[in-house]
């Protein structure tokens, strides 16, 4: 399923004008869209992702996890779905989305920080 999902930073995107009251709404939006998608018979999906604090005031780092499991959920449900791209219309976006996507699902993982942060999450005490 990882194998499916692509991330790109794309600056221009159309914003959705559209407000919500929490990050798990936000996810909710996203997967009835897919699924909508998906439903019309689309299988090459994607989403626009957003800094969300400087719109909403949602913490961004909370929100990309609460997406990408969202995401993630719907096309572990759909194996028909070919592939999900995210596109990310801003730099803070993509930081939260791409690091929130290699955490969980990277084979290496890559050294974030300084110091003993820098070490990385599998290093020893």
């Amino acid at each position: 399923m990882t194998e499916k999902v692509t991330l790109t930073r794309r600056d221009n995107l159309p914003m959705p004008l559209i407000s919500f009251a929490e990050p798990g709404h936000l996810a909710e939006w996203y997967a009835g869209g897919l699924l909508r998608s998906l439903e019309q018979g689309e299988r090459r999906l994607a989403i626009s992702c957003f800094d969300v604090g400087a719109i909403f005031g949602f913490d961004l780092p909370e929100t990309a996890r609460l997406v990408l499991r969202t995401a993630a959920d719907v096309l572990y449900g759909h194996p028909e779905a070919e592939s999900l791209e995210i596109f990310c219309g801003d730099e803070a976006s993509w930081r939260a989305y791409n690091f929130c996507w290699n955490l969980w699902y990277a084979e290496t993982k890559p050294r974030h920080g300084s110091g003993a942060d820098a070490a990385g999450p599998d290093a020893g005490p």
